[in-house]
């Protein structure tokens, strides 16, 4: 378990906050929901999601980051979500992680909500096209 770091396990809470904090938003207390995605987001921000493509662990920075746009997208943060998003969207190419590609597909769907943001309505075809080059 060398992998198994105290910044991974920051990261680890970090995407466990995000799902608590999507589900009490879903659940309509938005105040709390806010509050769990915020620190979601700060703990998966100091994780692998930017690291460059030509290092190691980018099975980890692809679900990181997938996490972490999921998290932007719940709290309307819609240009953070897809800087993250532009990021990720490399990492597709050499990672074949059926978590990380449900994320995003789950992301994609929701983005489909918010084509009138014009950093969405460019950067969904993109990623659309990358999920369809993936495995089944």
């Amino acid at each position: 378990m060398y992998y198994l770091t105290p910044n991974h396990l920051d990261c680890q809470a970090g995407y466990a906050m995000i799902l608590a904090g999507r589900q009490v938003v879903a659940g309509g207390r938005g105040t709390d929901g806010r509050a769990l995605l915020r620190k979601g987001e700060a703990l998966l921000r100091t994780g692998a999601y930017a690291r460059r493509p030509d290092v190691p662990y980018q099975r980890r920075a692809l679900y990181e980051g997938a996490w972490l746009a999921l998290g932007y997208t719940a709290h309307g943060k819609l240009d953070d979500a897809c800087a993250v998003i532009r990021m990720a969207l490399p990492r597709l190419d050499q990672v074949r992680s059926p978590r990380s590609s449900a994320l995003l597909s789950t992301l994609a769907q929701e983005l489909c909500r918010r084509k009138r943001n014009q950093g969405v309505a460019d950067l969904l075809p993109e990623l659309e096209n990358a999920l369809a080059r993936q495995p089944a």
